[in-house]
């Protein structure tokens, strides 16, 4: 975990009579939170929004703010790395500044500085972890580093702090698509990852494929502003039909819970080009020219990108409920019923673990930006009641990257002591796994060689960022 660099190797939490000095600088001042509420500002900067956010250890919201750049990355059709990193520089101390006159505050009324230090884009993530630096030097503050996934994670403890652990975590959004057993604050065993893009990334991308405009899509009546490729194939998927056209299931016969959306998006294309081709030799299609300049030359009906976004998302969300299912089976030792016994040992997770006795779960957390999606909520909601756990979503304004999660896992943080001891040597980590000691508790489908990079990709990044 981040931490400072030197005990990267060693037990990711601090032990709270380690606690750094706080206010007057002696070890009495940790009393002063002790039972009572505190104030925590988040600040996430992990790719392209600004968000800034108060929150009291109660759980109640005391400030936001949130800067998008859509407007200066639509023109290149993506993100661009320099430009969002120098909007951030030029946002962050009006955010800030905003957040704490929303909540009626100043620096003096904040007990603690989180800030998000990984995973993310290495620039970004700079620019929030100086300036909360600058903060914690200039009001003496303690200092958490919190990986952004774990904020995703844990803020709906925010909304209802009876939520107890462990709890599967299922994490779909941009960035990620894991599977992962949160047994505490920073304390995950890895049960599942994507081998190639995560689910928002494929949407994404199916989004494009489809000719939607960045950040752009065409509802029939209107053209919708500021939505990720995931909400443009939602609304889209809305009014197709699933059963149009047919793609196959990922990796239905796998010995592990991994994911793998890279041959969905492929067959996307594929198709899309057959389509296109078939419409322009019989020229029955209907051009969609009032969807978006940009768009003017678009050669798939909208009935077409309707049908087409309504089978990809179809075919993405049942490999994520076929994943999740399998994890859940794995970790309660279910076997598959009424199946073939050939069918049986190619479907069921081969348990590498030797682990079969596991505390019972105490629900389904499921959290990032794809969890907004309706669909997938209601088909979610029907495996909690299968399994019969109770499944937890954040409210769709928490689901995207925001600094109100990460205020709240420094609150958690807090309350565990596990703060900085000396902030000035904390680093922002791109690539930052929650289980940075991961067992093979499944037969891998990957080859060798490729174990051997993802193995290495924490390393590395120590290595290249702890330098600096």
């Amino acid at each position: 975990m981040i931490r400072s660099i030197n005990r990267v190797k060693k037990n990711r939490t601090l032990n709270i009579k380690h606690y750094c000095t706080l206010r007057s600088g002696n070890n009495d001042d940790k009393r002063l939170y002790s039972g009572k509420v505190f104030n925590v500002i988040g600040i996430e900067t992990s790719c392209d929004d600004t968000s800034i956010g108060i929150v009291n250890s109660e759980g109640k919201i005391l400030g936001e703010y949130s800067k998008s750049q859509w407007s200066l990355h639509r023109e290149h059709n993506g993100i661009v790395p320099i430009i969002a990193y120098d909007a951030h520089r030029n946002e962050i101390d009006n955010a800030i500044e905003q957040t704490l006159s929303k909540a009626c505050m100043k620096m003096s009324d904040i007990d603690v500085v989180a800030v998000t230090t990984g995973p993310g884009m290495g620039k970004s993530l700079e620019v929030g972890l100086n300036k909360a630096k600058e903060l914690v030097r200039e009001y003496n503050k303690p200092f958490c580093s919190v990986n952004h996934m774990e904020g995703h994670s844990l803020v709906v403890r925010m909304e209802d702090q009876s939520i107890e652990f462990p709890f599967l975590t299922v994490l779909v959004s941009g960035g990620h698509s894991q599977i992962l057993i949160c047994n505490g604050i920073s304390n995950y065993q890895l049960i599942g990852n994507t081998l190639d893009d995560s689910i928002g990334e494929a949407l994404d991308k199916a989004a494009r494929i489809l000719g939607c405009p960045y950040g752009q899509v065409w509802d029939g009546k209107s053209l919708i502003e500021n939505v990720h490729g995931g909400q443009a194939i939602e609304i889209l998927a809305s009014k197709g039909d699933v059963n149009s056209y047919h793609f196959s299931l990922p990796m239905k016969g796998s010995n592990n819970c991994d994911f793998s959306f890279s041959g969905l998006k492929s067959s996307l294309k594929r198709l899309v080009n057959e389509i296109k081709t078939s419409s322009t030799s019989t020229s029955t299609f209907t051009p969609i020219t009032n969807a978006s300049p940009i768009e003017k030359t678009q050669s798939l009906s909208f009935i077409d990108q309707c049908n087409l976004a309504a089978s990809f998302q179809n075919i993405a969300f049942n490999h994520l409920e076929h994943r999740i299912k399998k994890s859940l089976d794995w970790y309660y030792n279910l076997k598959p019923q009424n199946k073939k016994k050939k069918e049986s040992q190619s479907t069921n997770a081969t348990d590498t673990s030797n682990e079969t006795n596991r505390v019972p779960l105490k629900g389904i957390v499921v959290s990032g930006g794809v969890s907004k999606n309706k669909e997938l909520r209601k088909r979610l909601d029907n495996i909690g009641n299968h399994y019969k756990l109770p499944i937890y979503f954040p409210r769709p304004e928490l689901c995207n990257d925001n600094g109100t999660m990460i205020a709240w896992a420094g609150v958690e943080m807090f309350k565990k002591g596990m703060i900085e001891e000396n902030p000035e040597k904390v680093i922002y980590l791109p690539t930052w796994p929650l289980d940075l000691n991961p067992k093979q508790i499944f037969v891998s489908n990957l080859k060798e060689k490729d174990k051997q990079i993802r193995k290495n990709w924490y390393n590395d990044t120590i290595n290249k960022y702890g330098k600096k």
